[in-house]
């Protein structure tokens, strides 16, 4: 990756893809974080979205479990720490390669949610 934001808007939309699963786990498919204007919104900000969703990560595990998706959502919520920021998260809006950048987060991210899930 050409810079450290990038590494960054990268390692964002990992931890972006493993808390929108968890999420989903927890709330069901329409999660707030599948829509698309939360989407839009953590391109703008994206340590105030995810902060937010972190704390709830503990509730989004009990809920899960509580809904019979325990082990799914045990699966998610161990693999959080991995994907945290190694710096602080940029707080500004994400440039177009930045962006394009965690889009490819994402869609990494989903490949080996669906991988580790794929044994449940």
């Amino acid at each position: 990756m050409p810079n450290s934001g990038h590494a960054e808007a990268f390692r964002c939309g990992q931890l972006y893809a493993a808390l929108a699963a968890l999420q989903e786990c927890s709330d069901g498919p329409h999660h707030s974080l599948g829509r698309s204007a939360t989407v839009k919104d953590i391109l703008r900000a994206p340590s105030k979205v995810l902060n937010d969703h972190l704390w709830q990560v503990g509730k989004y595990l009990i809920t899960a479990r509580n809904r019979g998706e325990g082990a799914a959502a045990a699966v998610l919520f161990r693999s959080i720490p991995d994907l945290l920021p190694t710096r602080k998260e940029p707080p500004y809006a994400l440039d177009p390669g930045q962006r394009e950048q965690f889009r490819l987060g994402v869609e990494a991210q989903k490949a080996e949610i669906e991988k580790a899930l794929q044994s449940l």
